[in-house]
């Protein structure tokens, strides 16, 4: 259940990943949540694609919050902002348009706040699809060269700057979907600033935020 093993990943997927390109800056790898193209113009094309996670339960604007934050802050690992968007939704037969409709409005008011496009997409209900996986969207933005990092590129001796509470989306998520058990544990004045998270700021960085000056000292590959 879940992400498969780094074996799996090592001895199946790498295997089959189509044509070697010379513009393919970053590729797929364990552990790196970013693929990076390298544009002729000298510029680099940042991109990441995930599940749509909803979780119903959460309350439809609240989910489809937490579901664009899930999906940017993969991207936002680059140090780059997202600039356009392209989603499929796969939903249940059982959604209601008005539903549909909410997680859109979240989606789009999301976007704007980052300074985001959602530029292709598609949308349609299916027999067999079922949450909290509703379908999949790839994040986008293009930065220049040198203007962006991968996990990769961590030595031993390099600082970590760390924005939030380190493990803020589990422990959120974890919170909104077992508010009472997580409540009864560590009380309310605990759990009740992760249970508004929804409300807040978002998990990346604010619209058109670059690295920090200085990160090119990380080696790349």
């Amino acid at each position: 259940m879940g992400k498969v093993s780094r074996a799996f990943f090592e001895n199946v997927i790498a295997r089959h990943l189509g044509e070697r390109r010379k513009d393919v800056a970053v590729g797929p790898a364990n552990g790196v949540d970013v693929g990076v193209v390298l544009l002729p113009d000298g510029r680099a094309m940042i991109s990441t694609t995930d599940p749509i996670y909803i979780v119903p339960q959460y309350g439809w604007e609240r989910a489809a919050w937490f579901a664009f934050h899930i999906l940017a802050s993969d991207l936002t690992t680059s140090g780059v902002a997202p600039e356009y968007i392209t989603m499929d939704w796969n939903l249940p037969m059982d959604i209601e348009d008005d539903q549909i409709e909410t997680m859109l409005r979240v989606m789009d008011r999301e976007c704007r706040k980052y300074g985001a496009a959602i530029v292709t997409g598609h949308t349609g209900r299916y027999e067999g699809c079922t949450y909290p996986m509703v379908g999949g969207a790839t994040f986008l933005a293009i930065a220049p060269k040198d203007d962006w990092v991968t996990a990769d590129m961590a030595r031993p001796g390099n600082r970590l700057l760390v924005t939030k509470t380190a493990g803020l989306e589990a422990t959120a998520i974890l919170t909104n979907t077992f508010p009472d058990v997580v409540e009864k544990r560590l009380g309310a004045d605990v759990t009740s600033p992760e249970r508004r998270l929804g409300d807040g700021p978002g998990l990346g960085p604010r619209r058109g935020r670059r690295p920090l000056k200085g990160h090119h000292r990380f080696r790349r590959r």
